[in-house]
């Protein structure tokens, strides 16, 4: 039994290794984004791989790099939301404006004052890069922009769309932090890639119960966006649906992570991409 204790300490610090060596051997043969995509809506997986219960990730930064205002708190409101309630840093980067190229500057002026107003109430700082959705470039001076974020803020932990997500933008993010980071041999933070409409493989899952009526409330600031979907109501069904992964037969939230080291997210992505 001491035995068993110690495993499950030594998986609760580092709870990557043993559960991503099963992920990257089985996805060798995937090449195709959208196939894989269907291979994790099966949810086969959960007979093999059993989620690790974390409360939060350690570190005392995290930077997110969201595609759209949203994407952080609707993937990922309830961990950061536990974070900052233990003082941690949260840097939030949204990568585009969440608007078509041929939007009204009112449309996109609404969307960023919203956001602002989720970030003060929120807690995080926020920067916006302002690119067009669908229109994220992959040139060199957007990749020295995550490299520069990453240097400046130097995080323990960075929070990015998991790369089979579905949407577009949301794929790009993790093509272009592949793109700037791809030389590096070693990272100093740990990638918790997360979820807003796919199924992501899960080796981490968070209970986020105690601060779901907060999460909401975050949602529920972004009025322009309630002309495509509820996506209060949405996001309470993903994160029900996600009870799955916790031992308990009560009615409880949670959110679901593919958590690796940054060089080992960099080595999968390079299967998909190169």
């Amino acid at each position: 039994m001491k035995i068993i204790s110690k495993f499950k300490t030594l998986l609760m610090r580092n709870p990557t290794k043993a559960n991503y060596k099963f992920v990257l051997r089985d996805w060798m043969g995937l090449r195709d984004l959208d196939a894989l995509a269907g291979v994790l809506e099966s949810k086969r997986f959960s007979q093999n791989l059993e989620p690790i219960l974390m409360d939060r990730p350690d570190a005392k930064k995290i930077l997110v790099f969201s595609p759209h205002p949203d994407d952080d708190v609707l993937s990922s409101g309830g961990v950061l939301l536990k974070c900052i309630k233990q003082g941690v840093n949260i840097k939030v980067i949204y990568i585009t404006s969440g608007t078509n190229p041929n939007s009204q500057d009112s449309d996109r002026q609404v969307l960023e004052d919203e956001t602002m107003r989720v970030a003060r109430q929120f807690g995080t700082n926020v920067e916006f890069w302002r690119y067009d959705k669908k229109s994220i470039p992959l040139d060199e001076k957007i990749l020295q922009k995550f490299r520069s974020a990453v240097k400046t803020f130097q995080p323990e932990a960075v929070f990015i769309p998991f790369l089979a997500d579905d949407h577009i933008d949301h794929r790009e993010c993790s093509k272009l932090f592949y793109e700037a980071f791809k030389g590096e041999r070693s990272s100093k933070f740990e990638v918790w890639a997360y979820q807003v409409y796919s199924t992501v493989l899960p080796n981490v899952v968070v209970d986020i119960t105690d601060v779901m009526d907060q999460k909401i409330e975050l949602i529920n600031i972004w009025e322009s966006q309630k002309r495509s979907r509820d996506w209060a109501h949405y996001i309470k069904g993903l994160n029900a649906f996600n009870c799955r992964f916790l031992k308990t037969n009560q009615a409880r939230y949670a959110e679901t992570f593919f958590v690796v080291p940054g060089h080992e997210y960099i080595a999968l992505c390079k299967n998909y991409f190169d």
